[in-house]
């Protein structure tokens, strides 16, 4: 698809767990400028936060160094990752640090709700969703609580800061439940921002920041959360086409024609477009090979991943389970621990690595057969984020889960999927579709392997029931 206007330039701010990336893009599908920066997190036991402060420091940067650059957008999209709740007070300035979607200090709020709304409600609470961080603070800080203005996901501060609006995406809004759910709960007052659509206008930027003056009427349209605008901007769109994205995490999801009703609350089902999108996540996949380097093998990403490959499918019998962090589909238990199943006393480092590898795409795996068991079917899956690169795991990938993978030829989807949102709403485009075509193109093409079919089989199998069997040790009340 060829836009018939005049290009237009957007302004993509991604904040990612990691990072902080900013980004021109016109409406041709060229990158214009670029800009990152690292983020700092703060990781103690079940905490999980970074800091607004940085985040305002970093963003001003950003936006000062396109000014100097010449960039001169027609429209800026923002988007943060899941969660990254921050209380802020009336006069707009943080009361809490930013709380990030691993951290499990919400979990037993989550527990209350699940047994407030016995069932009531299509989509499992999880402790990323926005009233369970709202029932810690009030829970933990009553005092703060009492003094909060505005509870922000990371994506709402982002556009606060920009234009000084309290906004919480649509698709974020949507795990508030319904008003009656929320007063039942005690939560209808809470201040989580004015809901808005995703391409909607909230406003221009705050004529006080210093780097204003280039982009005095430019506006700021609202997007969501970095995975949901990469699933917008990732052109799948026909029914059994799937994403991956994988970096700290793993957010999957797979295009269906109808919402898909799992009565366990395994998987779940969000509107994409005109159809639905059947998702499910991990709770660490990138973060795992980040901790087996830094932690076990002290070495490099790249030589971890040539021990992996000198290894044959199977891992020699070794299972490797990837709860790091918990899991999220389909166990959904924030307790859940990682586990290392089949030593023996001639285990080497490259098995154990082939053997972690093996395990993300078995945890991968999990997600697609609890799906198959619902009815929904993949054709064939495109990858994203910044485990993408690695071409071992791609392969590893097509052959666990039997289907070709795509790789796209930019691993920074989120910065695409925003690009589309704001040229959809520039009117540069129809539609996501069309957009889409004009900012994603794929860089290699991953087919399964047929004589890797019966050994990943067996080597599924065994990652189940090592799962199944550790289930109840994970915590009491998982029994």
């Amino acid at each position: 698809m060829i836009c018939t206007l005049p290009h237009q330039t957007i302004l993509a701010i991604d904040l990612g767990t990691q990072s902080l990336r900013v980004s021109a893009l016109d409406t041709a599908g060229q990158r214009l400028w670029s800009w990152s920066a690292p983020v700092d997190s703060k990781v103690d036991g079940d905490v999980f936060e970074q800091f607004t402060a940085q985040w305002a420091g970093l963003l001003e940067n950003a936006l000062n160094e396109a000014q100097r650059a010449g960039i001169r957008p027609d429209a800026i999209a923002a988007a943060g990752p899941l969660a990254g709740f921050v209380a802020l007070d009336a006069q707009g300035q943080a009361l809490t640090p930013a709380v990030m979607y691993s951290d499990r200090r919400p979990a037993q709020d989550v527990e209350q709700i699940v047994k407030a709304l016995a069932g009531e409600v299509s989509l499992r609470p999880v402790v990323s969703d926005p009233l369970p961080h709202w029932f810690r603070l009030c829970r933990e800080q009553p005092e703060v609580a009492a003094r909060t203005r505005h509870f922000l996901d990371a994506t709402g501060w982002l556009n606060f800061f920009l234009t000084g609006q309290a906004t919480l995406n649509a698709y974020t809004a949507s795990r508030l439940y319904t008003q009656a759910h929320r007063k039942r709960l005690g939560a209808d007052r809470a201040p989580f921002g004015d809901t808005v659509s995703i391409g909607q206008v909230i406003g221009t930027l705050l004529p006080a920041q210093s780097w204003r003056d280039g982009f005095s009427d430019v506006p700021v349209m609202a997007a969501t959360f970095d995975s949901k605008c990469a699933y917008i901007g990732s052109g799948i769109h026909m029914p059994g086409q799937a994403l991956d994205i994988s970096g700290t995490v793993t957010s999957f999801g797979v295009v269906s024609a109808k919402p898909t009703d799992d009565h366990l609350q395994r998987i779940y089902s969000v509107p994409l477009a005109d159809q639905w999108l059947v998702r499910g996540s991990t709770a660490s996949s990138g973060s795992t090979l980040e901790w087996v380097r830094a932690q076990l093998m002290h070495t490099d990403i790249a030589a971890l991943t040539a021990a992996a490959a000198s290894v044959a499918p199977g891992a020699r019998g070794l299972s490797f389970l990837p709860y790091l962090a918990g899991e999220r589909a389909p166990l959904w238990n924030p307790h859940a621990r990682g586990a290392l199943l089949g030593l023996s006393l001639d285990t080497s480092q490259a098995d154990i690595m082939r053997a972690v590898f093996e395990g993300l795409a078995f945890s991968l795996s999990h997600i697609t057969s609890t799906m198959a068991d619902c009815g929904v079917q993949i054709t064939d899956m495109r990858l994203a984020g910044g485990l993408a690169r690695n071409d071992l795991l791609a392969q590893i990938k097509a052959d666990v889960l039997g289907v070709p993978v795509e790789r796209l030829s930019d691993p920074e989807l989120t910065t695409l999927g925003l690009a589309v949102i704001a040229s959809v709403a520039l009117k540069a485009f129809p539609n996501a579709a069309s957009a889409s075509r004009c900012f994603v193109t794929t860089e290699r093409r991953f087919t399964p392997a047929p004589d890797a079919a019966v050994v990943y089989a067996d080597a599924r199998r065994r990652y189940l029931a090592g799962s199944a069997a550790l289930l109840p040790t994970f915590d009491v009340t998982s029994a």
